[in-house]
């Protein structure tokens, strides 16, 4: 704005940060029961190239830890099949979410392929991997991820969010991964670990407050003057 000669431009805060998490589209309690009985993961707005990425991870994983199951969420979920291919080459075995088939104990992928359901999978996952930050895409909106408490991983590619990933660098709460051995470690560490979410989901709704609290009160104190 002050670039095009605007000379009274005011900036409060990034509004991102005050949108509300109340409206959670809860999962079903025979999943939510099947998600509690596994270690669990969510590859989250990944785009091509990222979920045989995730994929790979899952294998070396799962030497590890037989419990485990990856959620894949894409940001486009018409590519559906053509992860779902992807992810059988690698000899995984793969759940589709709208799928009413029952969910079987040795799934490695539960993929995502509706939108609009990332805050429930959120809410019953501490550890996501945002896409779109391995590629040169310029990375996804972790906030959302954020205000549920969950560890954040990203790629290095995150320049359409700097604000928010500063932000959450700074308060410990997002990690820079560059390739599988660095998300594997990460991982690693984030299973043997609990945390409590709480201290930061409070400091990011009071920041969303505060920001929309002040926007508003200049709103309306411009549309005052311009009566």
């Amino acid at each position: 704005m002050r670039k095009l000669g605007v000379k009274n431009a005011k900036f409060y805060g990034n509004l991102k940060f005050s949108e509300s998490e109340k409206e959670i589209k809860e999962t079903s309690y025979k999943l939510k029961k099947y998600f509690n009985s596994k270690i669990i993961w969510c590859a989250s707005s990944t785009h091509q190239s990222e979920e045989i990425f995730c994929g790979k991870v899952h294998r070396e994983l799962k030497k590890k830890f037989k419990n485990l199951l990856t959620i894949i969420i894409p940001r486009h979920v018409e590519r559906i099949n053509t992860i779902k291919s992807e992810l059988v080459d690698l000899k995984l075995k793969i759940h589709i979410h709208s799928s009413r088939t029952k969910i079987n104990n040795n799934v490695d992928i539960y993929l995502v392929d509706t939108y609009g359901k990332t805050k429930s999978f959120y809410s019953a996952c501490q550890n996501v991997f945002l896409g779109g930050s391995l590629i040169n895409h310029g990375g996804q909106n972790p906030l959302e991820a954020a205000r549920f408490g969950c560890n954040i991983l990203h790629g290095p590619n995150i320049f359409n969010f700097k604000e928010i990933y500063s932000f959450l660098k700074k308060n410990n709460l997002s990690k820079e991964i560059f390739n599988q051995k660095v998300i594997i470690k990460e991982l690693t560490g984030f299973f043997s670990k609990k945390r409590n979410p709480k201290k930061i989901q409070k400091k990011i709704n009071l920041i969303g407050q505060n920001i929309l609290k002040n926007t508003l009160n200049e709103i309306n104190l411009l549309l005052k003057n311009a009566n």
